[in-house]
């Protein structure tokens, strides 16, 4: 053959087989094409396209200059100062000994105890450093840390090291306890409407049912037990077999912290209908209000469902939130309860799969479990630093809720903990009627309309699960305080104008 055909037949081929080959848009799974994750969905894919046009062209035809990203609870992207003590900590963790705690003037650029907790991260690690494999469970040490901080928090309940599994994040933690629990398309999880689109995300990817509980946002966003029994008995009518029930305390993204009677009646609902209960306590250290956060363990305990035949509860954590903010490190844990061996060590055996998770995020785990102890040198500046970040949060919190309640149209609940606010925004039909020619939602069509019109990134509440009717979107409060006057004061100024386009 001659030699310029052979090239422009195997070219052809070649083309062929990227076009037509095993995967593709009609091959892909169907449970990956219907899964959705709006805080990294529509809107954000825009607010990225403008960015980088913005970054190529400063002057481009955008009546602002940057992208404020309030869609995402990442504090550092948006300018939270990281923590001195554990990022010393961590660097020395990671350095060689001889150029780390070793080294000549290391004394001179690191506090002792800093120092002092580097040595016992790498002891605990075997010396194997932090680029070998942990155990999958995560290292003995940093367990034994989160099983202290569980019993200091739940007033000397005990937990076992054993039951602590150290993952990347609280989202590799979640999808492991709901890849266990569907066992087949029958099987399904009650999820609070609205809820954090991790949950409907993964049922979807796993082909499980979503079972919709609607939180009452008249009263700040609360669980009643009423609606609780209506969402399970209409599951069970449709031959749903309910497996699980996922518990958001505080509550993202509506901003509600439950008291303890709440929590007690979610883990006795629980118990009485052998749910497993996952409860996402992630922004268990943001919490703003009166009411102080309470665990789903301290609840099970107080209501004596700890025992045998108690309740199956696994609680998840994260250094992502709080006020570390530490969300690249991805580091998290899970705390099983009431389950037994077999089906630990089935658990284990998943995770083994992924050989463990991130060294690194395992010690920033560690290091926000168990802080420099008061009589250590770095104590003072480290809870100092801690507190800033916290007056800060709770000041901005209440500072953009009651911006966006004071905006004609606009209502928003108390953000009472976490790290967003999650108003209903009133609508007018010819918008409702743009969206539905242009195939989505309303406050999707809100959102890009804010976007483009200033800059500001905020992700629609129908991505989160909501009544029928009901519009609105999650914004953070994380960024400076400066930015989110302009930005309070933008979405007022849009608002109004977006009201009167749609209602001509």
């Amino acid at each position: 053959m001659n030699p310029a055909l052979a090239l422009a037949v195997y070219t052809l081929a070649s083309t062929a087989s990227q076009a037509f080959g095993n995967l593709s848009a009609e091959t892909i799974s169907p449970t990956l094409k219907r899964m959705e994750y709006a805080v990294r969905g529509q809107v954000v894919n825009a607010a990225d396209k403008i960015s980088l046009q913005l970054a190529k062209d400063p002057h481009r035809d955008y009546p602002f200059d940057h992208i404020v990203y309030t869609n995402i609870g990442n504090p550092h992207s948006v300018g939270q100062k990281e923590l001195t003590w554990p990022r010393q900590v961590l660097a020395l963790a990671e350095l060689p000994d001889e150029a780390g705690i070793d080294h000549p003037d290391a004394k001179r650029l690191f506090p002792p105890d800093a120092i002092r907790r580097a040595r016992e991260i790498k002891i605990g690690l075997g010396n194997a450093g932090t680029g070998a494999y942990s155990h999958s469970k995560g290292a003995r040490l940093f367990r034994e840390d989160v099983a202290h901080f569980i019993e200091k928090r739940d007033d000397g309940v005990f937990s076992e090291p054993d039951d602590i599994f150290l993952t990347n994040g609280a989202s590799a933690a979640i999808e492991t306890m709901l890849k266990a629990m569907i066992a087949d398309p029958s099987c399904g999880v009650m999820i609070p409407m609205p809820q954090y689109p991790i949950y409907s995300a993964i049922l979807d990817l796993y082909n499980g049912k979503k079972v919709p509980y609607f939180l009452n946002e008249e009263n700040c966003w609360e669980i009643t037990m009423t609606e609780l029994e209506r969402s399970l008995e209409e599951a069970k009518e449709a031959g749903v077999n309910i497996v699980g029930f996922v518990l958001i305390n505080p509550g993202n993204p509506t901003g509600q912290v439950l008291s303890k009677r709440a929590v007690q009646d979610v883990v006795e609902f629980c118990s009485e209908h052998k749910l497993v209960l996952l409860s996402d306590e992630v922004y268990q250290e943001n919490v703003y209000g009166d009411t102080s956060f309470y665990s789903s363990k301290r609840a099970a305990h107080d209501c004596g469902l700890l025992g045998k035949n108690g309740v199956q509860l696994v609680s998840f954590h994260s250094v992502s939130k709080g006020v570390f903010g530490e969300c690249g490190r991805r580091g998290g844990y899970m705390e099983l309860v009431g389950f037994d061996q077999t089906v630990k060590d089935h658990l284990y055996k998943l995770v083994s799969s992924n050989l463990c998770s991130a060294v690194s995020g395992q010690i920033m785990v560690s290091l926000m479990v168990r802080g420099p102890s008061p009589e250590d040198e770095s104590f003072a500046s480290h809870e100092e630093e801690k507190k800033r970040i916290f007056d800060s949060l709770k000041h901005r919190a209440e500072f953009v809720q009651k911006g966006l309640d004071d905006i004609d149209g606009i209502s928003c609940q108390p953000a009472q903990g976490a790290m967003y606010c999650f108003p209903s925004v009133d609508l007018p039909d010819g918008a409702k009627k743009e969206a539905k020619q242009r195939g989505f939602s309303p406050d999707t069509l809100y959102a890009l309309s804010l976007l483009e019109r200033t800059g500001i990134c905020v992700v629609p509440a129908s991505g989160f699960g909501q009544r029928e009717g009901r519009y609105g979107f999650r914004t953070t409060f994380l960024p400076s305080e400066e930015e989110l006057e302009i930005a309070l004061s933008a979405i007022r100024q849009h608002h109004e104008e977006f009201c009167m386009k749609y209602s001509i």
